[in-house]
């Protein structure tokens, strides 16, 4: 039953009104009513008989509302309480808000009328609880229906999504994938190229070894052939020329190191952005196989937000492109340093060869000069040992031809002493004969000493040649050596000299 309704209010004690009524019109209203109660006496014989209510036909079950409720007063309320009642009036200023307390007689309670009591039973037995659970379980049918089907579209369309996006960070991991081997690749081949040059600079070490080395073996020449011939400047251009190459080297030794940390910093990066692909990846195709009915969903309050490093798509794919051309980037720096490195190898290998084959020119001209005048020099010697010989034996004609005219001086005096002092007096003439022994002594004389100045002259000579024979041994001698260290020695050497294939494959 629903609450007391001021509806259901007596219309004769407590009108309908917002706000209390005073207590002395309370009193007064109070005392009217009584004495219009107590006004009729009971009289015995008075009351009636009750006559039985006829209700028509088709009419509603007694305990609903009937037609006659319209008419008869009940519909209004309770009458006036006669004296019969057993029990008494409570009431109070308070009465007008909350209606008149009805009369108590013992446990009985005279509350309400009975066209009020028929139509509490007709609100009663409405179904209006039933009608609203039916429309509330029809609606909710509904949308439950209209949200498990929003449901399945949105988890096709996350799905469709999660798709796409697992098509796109596949996409995007083969490229990185790509980037990544040719990065590797270069990486490695840049290694090998390194290595080749590091080769090349110990390789280097045995052409300024070899320069030198003929350089002091070319000092251990004799005085006369310490000359700076071509075959010495070119040895010394060989020793610049290697040297010059050897610092091109070392400076693209240290640009390759350079190189190789940023390939190796590059590579590291791709391989981070290549990592949180995977993972990313892997994430998204174990989430892509979830469905409500799996057995590893959970409960995760607080994701349903953006955390905190979350990034854009369009970042992640300025990212993604960003770091691929970076990549790209460094590792066409290195091809372009690696087709420098081969060219500096190639082209310092090429250059010291033709300095070598200069060298080598140089020297072989020195040593055919060399050998050229050795010969010459031991035809002259020869010729000089001849003349020699041929002085010895002029000298010992000489000798022997003097002694010839000592004999005849010796004769002649013999005879011109005989002359002078054997014979006597006027017989001790100047005749012609005596002229003819003087003259033949004088001559003789004359002879000897043109004889002896000969003689001087023979041996002069012959010291003079004994002393260019010395000379042409000595210098011989000289060119012997000369001929042993840039034939024999430096060419031994200059033999090892490394060719432009061996740079390239060290």
């Amino acid at each position: 039953m629903e609450p007391y309704d001021d509806k259901f209010s007596c219309p004769h004690i407590c009108p309908k009104t917002d706000q209390p009524q005073d207590s002395a019109k309370i009193e007064m209203e109070q005392s009217i009513k009584r004495e219009n109660i107590h006004a009729a006496p009971y009289v015995p014989g008075m009351i009636n008989p009750p006559e039985p209510k006829v209700y028509p036909p088709g009419a509603p079950p007694r305990y609903l509302p009937q037609p006659t409720d319209s008419t008869s007063g009940d519909i209004l309320g309770m009458g006036p309480i006669g004296p019969w009642a057993t029990g008494h009036l409570d009431w109070t200023p308070q009465a007008g808000c909350t209606g008149v307390r009805p009369v108590v007689d013992k446990y009985s309670i005279t509350r309400y009328s009975t066209g009020e009591w028929r139509k509490n039973n007709l609100y009663t037995l409405t179904p209006r609880a039933t009608d609203k659970a039916k429309a509330l379980e029809a609606q909710t049918k509904q949308d439950i229906d209209n949200a498990f089907q929003n449901l399945n579209i949105k988890l096709e369309d996350s799905n469709k999504k999660l798709h796409k996006r697992i098509k796109d960070l596949s996409k995007w991991k083969k490229e990185v994938e790509k980037t990544l081997d040719a990065m590797t690749e270069e990486i490695n081949t840049l290694d090998n190229d390194r290595a080749k040059l590091k080769g090349a600079c110990r390789i280097l070490m045995m052409p300024e070894a070899i320069s030198r080395e003929c350089l002091e073996l070319r000092t251990n020449r004799y005085e006369p052939d310490l000359v700076r011939d071509d075959a010495e400047q070119e040895l010394i251009k060989e020793v610049a020329i290697v040297g010059e190459i050897r610092r091109v080297f070392m400076n693209t030794l240290a640009k390759v190191e350079e190189q190789m940390a940023k390939n190796k910093a590059a590579k590291s990066s791709i391989e981070f952005d290549w990592s949180d692909k995977m993972v990313s990846l892997k994430v998204d195709r174990n989430i892509s196989t979830l469905s409500p009915q799996s057995n590893l969903i959970l409960y995760h309050p607080g994701v349903a937000r953006w955390p905190e490093n979350a990034t854009t798509l369009e970042y992640w794919e300025h990212y993604c492109a960003e770091s691929i051309r970076n990549c790209e980037e460094v590792r066409k720096q290195s091809v372009q340093l690696r087709g420098d490195l081969m060219t500096t190898i190639l082209k310092g290998s090429q250059d010291m060869k033709l300095q070598a084959d200069r060298t080598n020119a140089a020297l072989a001209e020195t040593v055919e000069a060399t050998e050229a005048l050795c010969d010459k020099l031991e035809e002259n010697l020869k010729d000089n040992l001849q003349k020699i010989a041929d002085i010895e034996n002029l000298i010992d004609y000489l000798k022997e031809s003097l002694r010839k005219v000592e004999e005849q001086n010796k004769c002649v005096m013999t005879r011109l002493f005989a002359r002078n002092y054997d014979r006597t007096s006027v017989e001790n003439c100047r005749d012609e004969a005596q002229y003819a022994l003087i003259a033949e002594a004088k001559f003789i004389k004359e002879t000897a000493e043109s004889l002896n100045d000969k003689m001087r002259q023979a041996a002069t000579v012959l010291s003079e040649l004994k002393k260019y024979r010395g000379e042409l041994e000595k210098d011989i001698a000289c060119k012997r050596k000369s001929l042993n260290i840039d034939k024999d020695r430096c060419a031994r050497v200059r033999a090892h000299m490394p060719t432009p294939e061996e740079f390239a494959e060290a």
